[in-house]
């Protein structure tokens, strides 16, 4: 059946939703919730292409749209791009794809052969699995687990999903963290010391997924991280380093709505976690990549033995896809630096870029101890050396430098100074309640009070950590601020802080595998 098209001018966040009138809905055999297929029409009645699936929602006798319209929702206009004067869709009543039937099978506790995971991954790409059947995908792979032979099978299908770059001639090399630790924006520092030393670094990053900021959040305070592929081409060929949002090219697209899915979930499955991070650095051509992995309470991996298992089973699936991976265990009870939130974040990796000696002495650390891994798989170091001369080249200034070419080639200003970035304008300060020495704090409940007080869409909001570990402080001294772009959010941030944080605040170990 042909409709006209009414664009409703509405965004329902990530479904994909169609509304029709009940009638024209019966006529169609359609019935709320149900699935459906619209395909353009050609001047000579033909419809184009495979179309877009999505779901119907039916409207009975409102006048909201009439019969013979369809109503589209903004997701669904865009997915199907429509072209200028185009006035009419066909829609087809469409059954549920096989991959649902996969889906079920590992519901119900069994291994998915290459095929199944094929055919569940392009239909979460082509968007033919309904939002719910994904969030059933992950929600069984939680519950049931994966195999490594599952996941290598996921991060195939994934990373050959939409495009892979090639470089050739180059070794690329990338770093990428598991999460969990507020404040970690040791990438702002890393891949200007790889520059610095020469290698070849296309850095490509997610916006967050549970934590108050992304790589990709922090950086685009400095300058955009969304280009074309000719574009990013464009800037590794002359600057030979970058940092990306991989959800602006067709880089895994999978792995983008699966994220979309995950995000309201706050799960991420092992499994789908390596598939996720070794699908983005194949799809970029990487062979040699660094992983930190955050340990202790309110990440991901309570304790260290629980990061070791992952840290051996991910080497080994790198491997198997042609990575060599060394990885970081991190004991997470601090956060990294003092700042979380994009521009606080942006505006502390600056500044220690600037002045290191008046950097956070964390956030120094575990950024070149990261680094100098990279620095001596790319042999620009000794084993055991490579930390150094990643401090050397931050202390000579020659990160800093890389930095500032980083940020012009990604139209930013590279003259840009920590004190031009702008923060929440609702503060409020936090006073230590008694005197004593600070020893622990809970890193799920900093991350919470960041999010609530705005991050990571309101980039001027986040957290301050003034005092940590083996400081004393005496009663009424401030040892947190929270920013906010708004005044009722900061006002639900201090209600929160004030029932949940201990003023305490631990430290980092590393342990290398």
């Amino acid at each position: 059946m042909n409709f006209k098209i009414k664009r409703l001018g509405l965004t329902t966040g990530q479904l994909s939703v169609v509304i029709l009138d009940d009638d024209d809905a019966f006529a169609l055999g359609a019935k709320p919730g149900d699935r459906v297929r619209l395909f353009h029409i050609k001047k000579d009645g033909e419809h184009v292409g495979e179309g877009i699936v999505a779901s119907v929602d039916v409207v009975i006798g409102s006048g909201f749209v009439e019969r013979g319209e369809v109503g589209l929702y903004e997701e669904v206009a865009e997915r199907l791009k429509l072209e200028s004067g185009e006035k009419e869709v066909e829609i087809q009543l469409y059954s549920k794809p096989r991959s649902f039937d996969y889906i079920k099978k590992k519901i119900q506790g069994h291994e998915l052969n290459t095929l199944e995971i094929q055919e569940v991954i392009t239909d979460c790409t082509k968007g033919t699995l309904l939002p719910i059947e994904m969030a059933a995908f992950i929600v069984a792979l939680e519950i049931n687990g994966t195999t490594d032979d599952e996941v290598v099978k996921l991060t195939d299908a994934m990373t050959n999903s939409g495009e892979v770059f090639s470089f050739p001639g180059e070794t690329v090399y990338d770093k990428h963290s598991t999460g969990g630790v507020p404040g970690n924006k040791v990438t702002e520092i890393i891949v200007p010391i790889c520059k610095a030393a020469g290698l070849f670094i296309p850095k490509t990053s997610t916006r967050a997924i549970t934590s108050p900021s992304g790589t990709a959040d922090v950086f685009e305070v400095l300058a955009p991280v969304a280009f074309s592929k000719k574009r990013l081409l464009e800037i590794l060929k002359k600057e030979r380093a970058g940092i990306f949002w991989g959800g602006a090219i067709d880089s895994a697209p999978a792995d983008n709505a699966l994220i979309n899915i995950e995000k309201p979930l706050n799960l991420d499955p092992f499994g789908l976690m390596i598939a996720s991070i070794i699908c983005k650095k194949k799809s970029l051509g990487v062979t040699k990549l660094v992983l930190d992995i955050p340990c202790g309470k309110g990440t991901k991996f309570p304790t260290v033995e629980d990061g070791k298992k992952y840290a051996f089973r991910f080497k080994e699936i790198a491997k198997r896809v042609g990575i060599e991976a060394v990885c970081l265990l991190t004991s997470a009870s601090q956060p990294i630096g003092h700042a979380v939130g994009p521009a606080l974040e942006a505006r502390e990796a600056l500044q220690l870029l600037i002045d290191p000696s008046g950097g956070p002495s964390s956030l120094l650390n575990k950024s070149c101890e990261l680094a100098g891994v990279l620095l001596e798989m790319a042999g620009k170091a000794p084993e055991g050396k490579g930390k150094d001369l990643a401090i050397e080249y931050v202390r000579s200034g020659e990160a800093y430098e890389a930095m500032r070419a980083i940020i012009k080639a990604q139209g930013g200003n590279p003259d840009i100074q920590p004190a031009d970035i702008e923060v929440g304008p609702h503060v409020a300060d936090m006073r230590a309640v008694a005197e004593g020495h600070i020893t622990n704090v809970d890193n799920s409940a900093i991350n919470r009070i960041a999010k609530i007080a705005g991050c990571p869409a309101a980039k001027k909001s986040g957290t301050y950590i003034h005092q940590k570990i083996g400081a004393q402080v005496k009663k009424g001294e401030v040892v947190f601020t929270i920013y906010s772009d708004s005044k009722k959010r900061l006002e639900e941030a201090v209600e929160y802080y004030n029932q949940h944080l201990p003023q305490k605040i631990g430290g980092m170990t590393l342990d290398r595998i």
